[in-house]
């Protein structure tokens, strides 16, 4: 008999992923981009993953509204700090093997040439710092002009609702003028649970 012909009634259905799930945030207010910072340092060393911390938008334009509105990803010092470093660190490694490529490549008679490239190129990397610190100057001000009109709004991803005490307490003790836990319904589909 094949599966096709045995009675419907037989047939035991099979349960799908579930659609809807529960997500436990803490949203806090800040007064200051430097209170923040420090809220994110001590929600860090305090054992909360960085890829849980959103700024989400209060009044996002419609553009850019989104199920979360309009949330942004928060960088500090320190990662604007890695980015600028990995970025020079990058150009100044390939210009330097691509500089002894060409000195060996030539038996050393291109050497002082290569040199003064080397030179124009380190140049070209206080350039891109340059320009990371006023990208960095403008994400500070526009964080202070959130913060002015009481919308710098920090959210933590509470991976464990039962830290939620916790972590409202590290935000305030941080500076947070207002920390609550938020709960929304996350309509994502997760193939983890799925069995067939």
């Amino acid at each position: 008999m094949s599966p096709s012909d045995a009675d419907p009634g037989d047939r035991v259905p099979k349960e799908g992923p579930a659609l809807t799930r529960e997500i436990h945030e803490v949203q806090a207010i800040f007064p200051s981009d430097a209170t923040l910072q420090e809220a994110m340092a001590q929600l860090a060393v305090a054992g909360h993953d960085r890829a849980d911390f959103s700024l989400p938008a209060t009044t996002p334009p419609a553009s850019e509204a989104t199920p979360e509105h309009g949330a942004a990803e928060p960088y500090n010092d320190d990662d604007n700090r890695q980015i600028r470093t990995l970025h020079a660190s990058g150009v100044g490694s390939a210009a330097a093997l691509a500089a002894a490529g060409v000195v060996i490549g030539t038996g050393g008679a291109a050497a002082p040439a290569v040199g003064a490239a080397l030179a124009a190129g380190a140049g070209g990397a206080a350039l891109t710092e340059a320009g990371s610190h006023a990208a960095d100057a403008a994400q500070h001000e526009a964080r202070e002009a959130a913060a002015r009109e009481g919308r710098l709004v920090l959210s933590v991803r509470l991976r464990d609702p039962a830290r939620a005490d916790e972590t409202i307490e590290i935000m305030r003790r941080a500076g947070a003028t207002r920390a609550e836990v938020v709960r929304r319904v996350d309509n994502a589909i997760d193939s983890a649970s799925w069995t067939g």
